[in-house]
This record gives C-alpha cells, structure tokens and sequence, in this order.
C-alpha cells in the first residue's frame, strides 16, 4: 500500500457532520484524525493565474504548502452554533423551513452537506447579530475597464459541493427560502420572489427545470419534499428562471410576465 492509500476511505455518514478524517502526507504512513478537517485551499501551479490571499488565507503548518481558509473555517464553526441555538434571527417562514428539512422521519432524508450549504447562505442574511460578529465576506471588485463599462462590486456567496452531492436540491431549497419569505413580507429587501439560475449548456438547463414550482407535485419542491404542501400555493407566486450561458442562446422564460 502506497502511502497515499487508506484502509477505509469512507470514515463518516454522508447524513451527519464528518467526525473524523485522514491527514496524509506524502512519504508518511497516513494518519487517522478525530473532528472535521479543516478547509484547506492549494495555491495554483507556478503562472497559471494569480493567487490572492485576500485576507481570507493563512498558511497552514499542518498542511504545507496548503492555505487554510479562514473565514470558511469561522462561518462553520459559527453556522454549527447558531444550529444548535435553534437558529435565532430567522423568520417564521425560514423556522418552519430549517425545521422541515431536519425533522425525523423524513423519506428524502438529506444529506449534511445539503444542510449545511442552505444554512450558511441562510446564516449570513438572517442569524442574529451576535453569531455573525467578525464575520464579512468581501466583496468582488470590478476592474478598472469594467468599472469604466458601469460594472459595481457585488457580494458572492458560494457554497462549495462535491460532484453527486445535490446541488440542484440545494439551490430548490434556497429558491423556496426566499420567494416564500418574500411572498410573506414583501416588505423585506433581504429577498426576492424572482429566482434567476444561469447554467453552462441546455442540457443542463433542460434538468433544471424542475426548479419552476409552476411544475407544481412534479416540481422539485414536492418530489423531494423542500416545503410543506400548504407552501406550494405561496412557493407559486414566485419565478424560477432558468437560462443557459452564453446570453445569446437563452431561451424566452418558461412563464409569462407576472
């Protein structure tokens, strides 16, 4: 056995928070450890692209030439409170949500990462003050050219999941989170009943589809069980729009002008 090579790969449940980990090194036995491991980030080969710490970097001893990943590695440690707090901060309608997706019994029972990936963009507009002190998430500059053309920083919020993890379900529940939050309050500039997902090519497009809750018990909402029957006719009076890239080869929206 190469000493890249475990005994048993899979140490955790893909439903539960990993509690332990391999920490391999090359030329080293691996190396069992307990809790989660931390985000780590490797920087690029030598003049592919630049590499910028952007603050949110710092090197790891453990994982040389590794960076850790600051600010992930704060806001998980702050989401796993905030959970176990009961989530103050939220709205009924986001309660009743996290509460439903959680709850004991389910048949499509989700995995921890879904979970996890829906509560951090959550957690970031909704939990209490005091769960999000120190933590701020920086903004992406335009350059100069693209200030030039009108282009303004914005704030990105990306929840990074592995390939087979259910990232269409993830992006179902926080299109939910919102348009039934702002259905409830359309008061509340946190949210919007509008949902635009750009995608890379019309066959994936043709998959997402099933984002558009005017699909009704087809829709993604009812066959994985994201929100309670009686949200369907509020989940309604949203939009999904699904669009692949580039531009120019968008379809028309899938529902008229509201």
């Amino acid at each position: 056995m190469s000493s890249f090579e475990v005994p048993t790969p899979i140490l955790n449940s893909a439903f539960e928070e990993p509690k332990s980990y391999w920490y391999i090194r090359q030329d080293r036995e691996p190396e069992q450890r307990g809790g989660r491991r931390p985000s780590i980030v490797y920087p690029p080969k030598e003049g592919t692209h630049e590499w910028d710490l952007g603050g949110v970097l710092s090197p790891s001893k453990d994982f040389d030439p590794g960076y850790e990943m600051v600010l992930v590695n704060l806001v998980r440690d702050r989401v796993k409170a905030w959970r176990q707090a009961g989530y103050p901060g939220v709205t009924r309608t986001t309660l009743e949500l996290l509460q439903w997706w959680r709850r004991d019994g389910r048949e499509h029972r989700l995995f921890f990462a879904q979970l996890e990936a829906a509560e951090t963009i959550i957690f970031i507009n909704e939990a209490r003050a005091d769960f999000r002190q120190g933590v701020m998430v920086p903004v992406d500059e335009p350059s100069d050219q693209q200030k030039a053309a009108g282009a303004k920083a914005f704030r990105r919020y990306a929840s990074k999941m592995a390939t087979g993890s259910g990232k269409t379900t993830v992006m179902g529940m926080l299109a939910a989170w919102s348009i039934l939050n702002k259905v409830n309050d359309r008061g509340d500039a946190r949210f919007s009943d509008v949902v635009l997902v750009v995608c890379p090519n019309v066959t994936i497009r043709n998959r997402l589809a099933e984002l558009d809750p005017a699909h009704g018990e087809a829709s993604l909402y009812r066959t994985r069980d994201l929100v309670p029957a009686h949200f369907m006719p509020s989940l309604s009076q949203g939009r999904v729009l699904v669009y692949n890239w580039p531009l120019e080869e968008r379809p028309p929206p899938s529902r008229p002008d509201i």
